[in-house]
């Protein structure tokens, strides 16, 4: 999920598009070709990957490192399992914080006492058919601000990759997925000198995919892209030379609407409410005219502007699906939703049904940011976990009812 701030300039400001050269490549039954650059060789990804990763949700604040360890053995129940294979879910993202298992000091040693947690959760999702992808998702910057440039540091996180894809690789390659990295951002929100670009990302990924080939040669490896998992960022990749890589990106436009409130996400995202999807300069002018900070008044008035509907959306995510085209790539999308506390009810199903049957269209499968809390669809009961019900209009918006 991006956390990232914002300020008038990069909400603004159009990132402009980098060209990337198609490769020449061959297709063959039952595979997504990658070019990798190697004369006539293919780097191919078994198209199976798509029934298990074509419908998806994730499951927050589980075993990330700001968690409540006392919930590690049950925030998630059979209960919650059952209901979303019954629904029609294909799958869970479970996000592993940084300091879960991987221990710095000890990378090829995963951490035993959080260990036994995870597989806990792993085998709950697997025993009610559902199959699991499991990501290496940071809280704090610090440690990855040193990756660009610290090759001690990649190796350690090279290490613990493959110590974790040793552990989990006994599950099938149908049922166990592994996402490399959630999110890597360092030289796209200022915390670096201007030298190190977006592009030191493509080489230490490699390095972590390199190291789970070591040990689980035919399990599929989700990678994304620098700067949150954008679509900028995955077209500033060429396909690795290894097989079975599915590319992945994070989709949350039109931001102004999707995190209007959201605290996390700056200052200004923090004062919006009530901004209507679709968007147009005519729905947002009450909400101009009542605003009375200026940074508001901009934000509204691009966002009214631009018109955000359904058409914008899909010649958003064209950008993805043209890159996966030109280059033989397998794409999914395992984050996309809406913060809802502050959101038009309406406007916010109508953008998670538009954004999701856009997917559906171009064969993207995916995952919604998150089950319950903020972007979800169940809602509990006093703070009971064991006693929650279902928005249905959201499921509906997901094709789910």
């Amino acid at each position: 999920m991006i956390t990232r701030n914002l300020n008038i300039k990069n909400a603004i400001v159009a990132i402009c598009c980098i060209s990337l050269f198609s490769l020449e490549c061959k297709k063959s039954n039952g595979v997504v070709a990658n070019p990798g650059g190697g004369g006539n060789i293919n780097y191919t990804t078994d198209t199976a990957y798509r029934t298990p990763l074509s419908r998806g949700i994730n499951l927050s604040n589980w075993f990330n490192d700001y968690s409540d360890p006392s919930q590690f053995s049950n925030r998630f129940s059979d209960a919650h399992f059952a209901l979303l294979k019954q629904l029609g879910f294909t799958y869970v993202r479970i996000p592993i914080g940084q300091f879960i298992l991987f221990q710095q000091n000890n990378p090829s040693e995963l951490n035993q006492v959080n260990l036994v947690y995870v597989e806990s959760a792993v085998q709950k999702a697997i025993n009610h058919g559902l199959a699991v992808t499991l990501n290496y998702h940071t809280a704090s910057d610090d440690f990855e601000k040193t990756l660009p440039t610290n090759t001690v540091n990649q190796e350690k996180l090279a290490i613990y990759w493959k110590a974790f894809a040793n552990y989990f690789k006994k599950y099938g390659t149908n049922k166990m997925f592994f996402e490399v990295y959630n999110e890597p951002h360092v030289a796209s929100n200022g915390s670096l000198p201007n030298t190190i670009t977006k592009d030191w990302w493509s080489s230490v990924q490699k390095r972590l995919i390199d190291s789970i080939r070591v040990v689980a040669p035919d399990h599929f490896i989700i990678a994304g892209g620098e700067g949150w998992n954008g679509i900028d960022g995955l077209k500033l990749l060429l396909p690795y030379k290894a097989n079975n890589i599915v590319y992945n990106f994070h989709f949350y436009e039109p931001f102004t609407f999707t995190h209007q409130g959201a605290s996390w996400a700056g200052v200004i995202m923090e004062k919006l409410r009530d901004v209507p999807y679709p968007s147009t300069p005519q729905n947002v002018a009450p909400l101009i005219t009542a605003a009375t900070d200026a940074q508001v008044i901009q934000y509204l008035t691009w966002y009214g502007n631009d018109q955000w509907n359904k058409t914008k959306l899909e010649s958003s995510i064209k950008q993805a699906v043209d890159w996966a085209v030109a280059n033989n790539a397998a794409l999914i999308c395992n984050e996309f939703g809406s913060y809802k506390p502050f959101a038009p009810a309406q406007s916010r199903l109508d953008l998670i049904k538009d954004v999701r049957t856009i997917f559906e269209a171009n064969k993207i499968g995916w995952a919604m940011w998150e089950m319950d809390e903020g972007f979800g669809f169940i809602n509990y009961s006093a703070n009971n976990r064991t006693s929650f019900t279902t928005d249905d209009a959201v499921l509906q918006s997901l094709g789910m009812k």
